[in-house]
């Protein structure tokens, strides 16, 4: 039976079958729901509100507020998509570069979590505008894994669909019926794929391998994009990206021995520049840090607590665009966490003490510790930080392991990804997700994936650096490595 789907916030109305889920109707005719659980009703974060009508599958809330991955088509029905603002963190640096192009140009860094643009002029090579948002592709999961298993389940002309459109959308904002010479994409190697339509399941299976990783060059009509030119950066494997090459151009990284690019996000990604050779390898840290899996997580959008500190009798709050505090994002999440081991709060197992005596174990209520009224950090949340952390430093000491090279041999870490902008080096390496050895070596760099796009965007000689780079780097895995299994497992502990 055909039923009516009509979406209060633009006045579309979809059609759709009875017997459909509502999550699938609205996530196809593409609309963002944040289902990062891939749609198991486990992570919460999916809710519309009902206005008229009724679904089966799941009881709406006082204010009408369902869960639209158990929600069931039975009748016309009228609903309401909570709108978010704000993208996420898409601060980075980027150096001066002399280029002897004209005209305009984009870059886009396609991550898991968020898809950020940049409006280049390409002769003074200055960022002109950016736009960001979290990834369209949302719906179908936080994480790779998920989209690759959504493609083996049909979906991936979808997950195409939604990514090209978010593009095609930013970059028609930045230009504004301007033509760009060039758009310059950099992502992880699943989401080229998907941006591609190229089916990325033999990355999700061993030995996880792509179906490409060159460099690739469109014309811009093929993607609806209003430039001449359509230029996706060169991945090294499966799970090391264009982002990453993109990352180690930015950054430098084989200047100088003993330097690192630690890239935090949903993928923890490492390289190691040593004895004069390139190693990388990733780790898969899961979407703690992006909020994904945090009951009250989110990414850095308007609302969200970003950092978390004690005064003398207690807490303080930074929240991005002020305001009363609606979540907290993956910066004020490690301080949050860190406090909560300073304080005594959890203990070594990650367990919380309710015996403990701070001043703040009076927030600490039913295995949730309450930094609002309404935003809290529970006990499973606590256990996703435990895997994210570990995972990351886990796979620092394995590279490290692998090539026979100290942390007393590291120079200089830099420290990626939109959210790496933020943490703080301090609280990152008391809950154990940075080494301790790495005090006093860390550079912040922000998003070295768009700088090192941008680089490539107006440098021949970068971009030439890029493709060396793709075939220079050697990739250690972690899959079969007994050193990672232990270390992961030993580094689930807070010290």
């Amino acid at each position: 039976m055909e039923i009516k789907v009509k979406v209060i916030n633009d006045g579309k109305i979809i059609s759709a079958q009875s017997g459909e889920k509502l999550l699938s109707v609205l996530a196809d005719n593409g609309y963002f729901i944040p289902a990062f659980c891939g749609g198991r009703g486990d992570c919460g974060k999916c809710k519309v509100r009902i206005a008229n009508g009724v679904v089966s599958g799941a009881n709406p809330d006082a204010s009408g507020m369902v869960l639209s991955c158990k929600a069931i088509l039975t009748e016309d029905l009228t609903v309401e998509i909570p709108q978010t603002n704000g993208g996420g963190f898409d601060e980075f640096d980027y150096e001066e570069v002399e280029s002897n192009r004209d005209g305009l140009g984009v870059v886009i860094d396609i991550g898991t979590t968020t898809v950020v643009a940049v409006l280049v002029d390409l002769k003074s090579g200055k960022c002109i505008k950016k736009v960001s948002g979290l990834n369209a592709q949302a719906p179908f999961g936080a994480d790779v894994i998920s989209r690759i298993d959504a493609c083996a389940n049909g979906k991936l002309d979808a997950l195409n669909r939604l990514i090209v459109g978010q593009c095609s959308k930013f970059v028609n904002e930045l230009l504004a019926n301007k033509m760009a010479e060039e758009v310059v994409i950099t992502a992880n190697t699943t989401m080229l794929h998907l941006f591609l339509g190229v089916d990325p399941q033999s990355i999700g299976v061993s030995p996880f391998t792509p179906t490409f990783t060159d460099e690739k060059v469109f014309d811009g009509e093929k993607f609806g994009f209003p430039a001449k030119k359509v230029r996706l950066l060169p991945s090294v494997s499966g799970y090391i990206g264009a982002d990453v090459v993109s990352g180690v151009l930015s950054c430098n990284v084989g200047n100088n021995d003993g330097q690192m690019l630690v890239d935090v996000g949903t993928n923890g990604e490492v390289v190691l520049f040593s004895n004069g050779k390139y190693y990388a390898t990733s780790t898969a840290a899961g979407p703690a840090f992006e909020g994904a899996c945090i009951e009250c997580g989110s990414g850095g959008i308007t609302g969200a607590i970003s950092r978390v500190f004690k005064n003398a009798t207690d807490l303080e709050l930074n929240v991005i665009g002020g305001g009363k505090a609606k979540s907290i994002c993956g910066s004020g999440l490690i301080d949050a966490v860190a406090l909560l081991v300073e304080e005594g709060l959890i203990d070594e197992t990650g367990a919380f003490d309710d015996e403990c005596e701070s001043a703040l174990s009076n927030r600490l209520v039913d295995d949730k510790f309450y930094l609002t009224d309404e935003v809290y950090i529970s006990q499973a949340d606590i256990r996703q930080v435990q895997l994210a952390k570990s995972a990351v430093k886990s796979g620092i000491e394995t590279l490290l392991f692998e090539r026979q090279t100290s942390i007393n041999a590291i120079t200089t870490i830099f420290l990626a990804g939109g959210l790496g902008r933020f943490i703080s080096e301090e609280n990152a390496i008391k809950i154990g997700l940075l080494p301790q050895g790495f005090a006093g070596k860390i550079k912040v760099v922000g998003n070295s994936a768009v700088a090192g796009a941008r680089l490539c965007l107006l440098d021949e000689k970068r971009s030439a650096m890029a493709n060396k780079l793709s075939n220079e780097v050697e990739v250690v895995e972690l899959a079969n490595s007994q050193k990672f299994q232990t270390a992961f497992v030993d580094n689930m502990y807070f010290e």
